[in-house]
């Protein structure tokens, strides 16, 4: 008797273990909602308050519900602080750009696909992407000191990886600009304050080119800067272009089959172990050494970078140094054409005494 207790015993435990196995069945777990917990795109752009210009401006474009969908995004969220470069402080300023004009700007800085940090080209340099605005979008990403630093169409991701319910997200440092269907030549005839560098560039024989397919990078000093130096409109006007030397006065501002951002430079220095970028005149000794890197090192919490040119008489001993320049305003470099790039240049790289022919 004891036996066949003992039996029923171990049978009724043995059934009861069944029917708790079975009530533990996975099928309710799916990996696919590992995500549950974290906010959509927009849901998280808006509850973050160093985000609130970019949540704005989203509100204001009325693409937030499809910033909440299924996804997959990449948003590229610009700081309230890049905002503030640019010259918006609150979101009311927001109201004072045309419509389609903000939306533009908030398009693309979202791509309709999840990229993360490892899904780029380690120290790749300007790798493609499409954003919603139906621009191309440049990354470069260098790895130093055992942490990696990735760039967006020249501006620095602070914050890079975080994790969204559909998608991820990366804070940038700068707003990424960018004017479609337009090309360097069309950017610089729409701003008066480059109109000196554009007489210099149609007087010497540079000019109808930057309308072609190119890509250009073009170094851009302000009127400002040639009249400080004393390079007017009328003293332009009155160059004789056949006692200069024309690819050395005015050529050098044309980076022919070059698409730089700043950030580049500081990528190419890094890969290369090398942090001159040398650029020769062309048709002439002359020859630029371009570097890149942080310009602010009295506050350790901004990361942005400018570039210096040195325009020598040689790229080897013996040389003359004939002038150093750098740019470094951020409000006015890495503007992205259709072919190329125009960044901003504070100070002028020759003058016609330094280009005058010899014979």
């Amino acid at each position: 008797m004891k036996y066949e207790s003992l039996k029923k015993c171990l049978y009724f435990l043995s059934v009861l273990w069944l029917l708790g196995l079975n009530a533990c069945k996975h099928d309710d777990l799916h990996i696919d909602k590992a995500n549950d917990n974290f906010r959509p795109g927009f849901d998280f752009v808006k509850n973050n308050y160093d985000l609130s210009l970019f949540a704005a401006a989203i509100e204001k474009t009325g693409i937030g519900p499809e910033l909440n969908g299924a996804g997959q995004f990449t948003i590229l969220a610009p700081s309230n602080a890049a905002f503030n470069i640019i010259g918006i402080n609150r979101p009311s300023d927001f109201d004072k750009m045309n419509p389609d004009t903000l939306k533009f700007l908030v398009q693309r800085h979202i791509l309709n696909e999840r990229i993360m940090l490892k899904d780029i080209p380690f120290n790749g340099i300007d790798v493609r992407y499409r954003t919603l605005a139906g621009t191309e979008l440049y990354a470069s990403i260098v790895s130093r000191d055992n942490s990696n630093t990735l760039y967006f169409n020249g501006s620095l991701a602070s914050r890079k990886d975080v994790t969204l319910a559909n998608g991820t997200l990366h804070v940038l440092d700068r707003v990424m600009k960018s004017t479609a269907n337009t090309t360097v030549q069309g950017w610089l005839s729409a701003r008066p304050e480059y109109s000196i560098l554009v007489s210099g560039l149609k007087k010497f024989g540079f000019w109808d080119e930057l309308a072609t397919e190119g890509p250009y990078t073009i170094l851009a000093p302000k009127n400002k800067e040639f009249e400080a130096n004393g390079m007017t409109a009328e003293v332009i006007a009155g160059l004789n272009v056949n006692s200069y030397i024309g690819d050395r006065l005015f050529g050098c501002y044309v980076m022919r089959k070059k698409h730089f951002f700043v950030s580049d430079f500081v990528v190419f220095s890094i890969i290369n172990n090398d942090s001159f970028y040398y650029h020769p005149v062309a048709n002439d000794t002359y020859i630029m050494t371009i570097t890149a890197g942080r310009f602010n090192y009295d506050n350790i919490y901004d990361q942005s970078i400018g570039y210096n040119i040195e325009v020598r008489t040689n790229k080897n001993f013996p040389y003359d140094i004939v002038t150093n320049v750098k740019g470094h305003d951020q409000k006015a470099i890495d503007n992205l054409t259709d072919n190329g790039l125009v960044q901003d240049l504070q100070g002028i790289l020759i003058l016609p005494e330094q280009a005058i022919k010899s014979n």
